[in-house]
């Protein structure tokens, strides 16, 4: 079909995922000329494989490096113009050192240095990763891109993370493209950096991906924190943290206060009322201690049941 008979939304899309590959190019230009190697997640990549002969729309360029480099490349984005427009919220289950979004008029670019669902040593997944990476060109540009099996195990990763919209589709049509080797080379990505509950937990999503999980024997693996996300029960993953014997009485502490008094750009995101001036300001902070205690029996209960269903794990 001709660029003239596409939906007019279509058409937007289109233009917008072009204007989002310059920026890519552009960076990932920037980083290369400072020494800094990238790979390209997501978007454009996901974009040739699973949706050749359509448009999936995406938002931001998403842009991996290694551990080492993390804070160069957040230099670099910082004199390019980019603001960390999380950064200042600073409240716990917000910010991930895994990825962070930085912001310039308008365009958006997700910085990471590793994945969310993997618990294994982050410079060892950069190693892998770019080892078995391919090149892809994107905005005129030849950039690196992840290799299939890789790709496979972030779709699954991507999808526990989020649970719903792009990432549930993109799950459904990697099933639907890739065969079981590659699955199982997947799963063995996951193994090596201590992912597999978070990408059993993606998979089990999709009925079609809950059979997959049971022919590559993960169809029982758990991950409490992806299930209690999935809920979406406001303060069960908070008594997660608070309740798990990994989290030490320094960090619990912290957690209650970062809750009850967070700084005020979290209120200002948190409460409308907030945006509203100093007076609004003040009553959001009160309301915040009232809010927490309706919330905390259904976030109790959540953490409770799904914890028992998980086994625990």
């Amino acid at each position: 079909m001709s660029a003239g008979g596409l939906d007019p939304d279509v058409r937007l899309y289109a233009v917008r995922n072009l204007l989002i590959d310059r920026l890519t190019a552009e960076i990932a230009g920037t980083f290369a000329a400072e020494g800094i190697e990238t790979l390209v997640l997501k978007g454009p990549v996901l974009a040739e494989w699973l949706y050749p002969d359509e448009v999936r729309p995406y938002g931001d360029s998403d842009l991996m490096v290694a551990p080492e480099n993390w804070v160069r490349a957040v230099g670099v984005l910082e004199r390019l113009g980019f603001l960390d427009y999380l950064g200042p919220m600073s409240h716990p289950r917000m910010e991930s050192f895994a990825g962070t979004g930085f912001i310039r008029n308008g365009e958006s670019v997700d910085l990471h240095c590793a994945l969310h669902g993997l618990d294994g040593d982050p410079n060892a997944t950069w190693a892998s990763f770019i080892t078995s990476s391919e090149r892809q060109i994107i905005g005129g540009a030849n950039l690196r891109v992840p290799g299939r099996a890789v790709l496979l195990l972030h779709i699954g990763l991507h999808a526990a993370h989020h649970g719903e919209g792009k990432a549930i589709e993109d799950l459904r049509r990697a099933i639907a493209a890739a065969d079981r080797s590659l699955w199982q080379k997947a799963l063995k990505l996951a193994r090596f950096h201590e992912g597999v509950p978070a990408f059993a937990s993606g998979l089990r999503l999709l009925p079609e991906g809950r059979d997959l999980a049971r022919q590559l024997q993960i169809g029982d693996t758990r991950s409490l924190r992806h299930d209690l996300r999935h809920k979406g029960v406001p303060m069960a993953e908070g008594f997660n943290e608070l309740l798990s014997s990994e989290t030490g009485v320094r960090e619990k502490l912290a957690v209650v206060a970062n809750e009850l008094f967070p700084r005020p750009e979290f209120i200002r995101w948190w409460s409308p009322l907030a945006r509203r001036g100093r007076l609004g300001m003040m009553v959001a902070y009160l309301w915040r201690p009232v809010w927490l205690v309706g919330h905390a029996p259904r976030g109790l209960l959540t953490w409770w049941l799904v914890r028992r269903d998980s086994g625990g794990q």
